[in-house]
């Protein structure tokens, strides 16, 4: 799980220095907004499983 993360930080920072800085901006905000709709869609599949479990 922290091999993840530690990906995550290396992708991030390596565009942030190898890119203009539109450019940085752009692909980190795509960035953001794929892992703020994958944290939705989690939430969106546990929620239902949790409710019927109680």
């Amino acid at each position: 799980m922290f091999n993840f993360f530690r990906f995550l930080k290396h992708i991030v920072f390596s565009v942030w220095k190898n890119a203009t800085p539109i450019q940085a901006a752009l692909i980190t905000a795509i960035l953001l907004a794929i892992i703020t709709i994958l944290i939705i869609s989690v939430v969106q599949a546990i929620v239902p499983f949790t409710y019927i479990a109680i």
